[in-house]
């Protein structure tokens, strides 16, 4: 990997360690009481970063948008050129 960073360690600079430099207690992991905000992929990132960009759905704020919603905000934030 580029930056000598294994995937692991990766997806946890940019989600455990970033909650605990921003010191939110409940936010960066998945356990019960924590925040409600994840990603949902279609692969295994472990296995290969890339998969990080298979996004199925996404849950925040206890909110579950499934793959036919972002697809279609999406195509309508394109549309709009924002």
């Amino acid at each position: 990997m580029a930056a000598g960073l294994t995937p692991f360690e990766a997806l946890r600079t940019g989600t455990a360690n970033v909650a605990r430099f921003f010191t939110e207690d409940n936010a960066g992991m998945i356990r019960p009481g924590d925040r409600a905000d994840l990603v949902l992929l279609k692969e295994n990132p472990l296995q290969d970063i890339a998969a990080t960009r298979t996004v199925k759905s996404v849950m925040q704020d206890g909110r579950w948008y499934d793959e036919a919603w972002l697809k279609k905000t999406l195509a309508g934030i394109r549309e709009r050129k924002i």
